[in-house]
């Protein structure tokens, strides 16, 4: 490898959207809870999801799936979340896809508010279906669904906002959706 050849805004960039990310997961509403089976489970809410819809605007693909994915796993990493970080890595790469998909058509508030808004219904959806799965304890999941909702209004309405304001930095680099011709 070429290291003369890398990008340097690129790294900086993908840098600075990992560690941002990093300190969104790591600044929580966190609640004890133990279960019968795992033990310590530290069910939270963060603002980790706003770093899915930055990195995405300012990196495109696969930059922009794979630096706030790894922010958010370093996050539940250093504060002892270990039982979410496999749901982490496949529901924000998917949040991550999502947005990748339809973030360039995001021209008004109203499609600003369906994307982000759909985008955390995907959060929570698969994270109630992970948590039934992982945790199975329905006291622990209900926590956790609260927290989690709570995490996908204020992420849903914060990422409406970066959609809305924040352009799409590498436009070449963002899912195309191709429709057949009628």
């Amino acid at each position: 490898m070429n290291w003369k050849k890398i990008d340097q805004r690129l790294l900086i960039t993908v840098l600075l959207c990992a560690v941002g990310t990093f300190i969104l997961s790591i600044i929580r509403i966190q609640a004890e809870a133990t279960t019968s089976v795992l033990g310590d489970v530290k069910p939270y809410a963060s603002l980790q999801d706003v770093g899915i819809f930055v990195s995405v605007m300012a990196l495109g693909s696969p930059w922009g799936i794979i630096a706030p994915v790894f922010g958010m796993v370093l996050g539940d990493i250093v504060t002892g979340s270990k039982n979410f970080i496999l749901g982490n890595i496949i529901i924000g790469s998917l949040m991550a896809l999502f947005v990748l998909a339809f973030a360039a058509k995001c021209d008004n508030w109203k499609k600003s508010f369906v994307v982000a808004g759909m985008t955390e219904a995907i959060m929570l959806g698969l994270f109630l279906v992970y948590d039934l799965v992982i945790i199975r304890e329905f006291a622990v999941v209900g926590i956790t669904a609260l927290l989690q909702l709570l995490q996908g209004v204020v992420c849903a309405v914060l990422g409406a906002v970066v959609l809305r304001y924040m352009p799409v930095m590498r436009p070449e680099h963002m899912l195309q959706i191709r429709r057949p011709i009628d």
